[in-house]
């Protein structure tokens, strides 16, 4: 089943990143069990690829193996582990910002930019196309992160931001409430091109607060 000429990580890196799509956006399921077989049929692929596939989500939390069981997606995180989680994001994600205040090129805040205005675009239609808000919204956050070129933290922040993805999917977001983050989201580029350190801090803080009463279930869901 493996391509003629394509490499078996290449096929591995394929089979990665399909399923990883599919755990974000929702068509995997939390809990579902991911069955070799099946997946190595659907992706056209051997089951090497998908089993190094899996392996590599496992470790990176979204897919569970358990013992005769097999694999499965990893489920949605109870009230107490998602406060904890966002209690993480708080720490990393303000200390990256305190670096990328200062680091931070023009190039860096102009592809800020351009996700922002894309975010404004999704806002400003009708009917709110959430799976698409939400990764541009994961999209924009890494991006005010990635300044810092502090790769510890970077790379401690994409450990968090998938499950955070995830949970924002399920929770859903009416259409008040990503208007709302988005003048959050302004807020925040605005204090980081200015320099503003604190400005930047405050806005990040409020929104991270924002963000984490909702998917706490503490005031409207996002």
């Amino acid at each position: 089943m493996t391509g003629p000429g394509i490499p078996r990580d290449g096929l591995t890196d394929r089979a990665y990143e399909t399923l990883r799509d599919r755990i974000l956006d929702g068509r995997l399921a939390p809990s579902e069990r991911l069955q070799i077989d099946r997946l190595s049929k659907e992706l056209g692929v051997s089951h090497t690829p998908v089993r190094e596939a899996l392996n590599r989500l496992t470790s990176e939390k979204l897919v569970t193996l358990a013992p005769y069981k097999g694999f499965s997606v990893t489920p949605l995180l109870d009230v107490d582990s998602l406060r904890l989680l966002l209690e993480a994001r708080r720490v990393i994600e303000l200390g990256a910002l305190d670096r990328s205040v200062v680091l931070a090129t023009e190039s860096d805040l102009d592809g800020i930019r351009q996700v922002l205005a894309k975010l404004d675009g999704i806002v400003a239609e009708p009917d709110l196309d959430i799976v698409s808000f939400n990764q541009l919204d994961a999209e924009f956050h890494r991006l005010t992160v990635t300044p810092c070129r502090n790769p510890y933290l970077i790379g401690s922040y994409d450990d968090l931001r998938v499950h955070l993805q995830i949970a924002r999917y399920y929770r859903g977001r009416p259409a008040t409430d990503s208007q709302q983050a988005q003048v959050e989201h302004h807020a925040i580029l605005d204090a980081l091109a200015a320099g503003d350190r604190d400005a930047l801090v405050d806005a990040a803080s409020r929104h991270v607060d924002t963000v984490s009463g909702r998917l706490a279930g503490e005031g409207p869901t996002a």
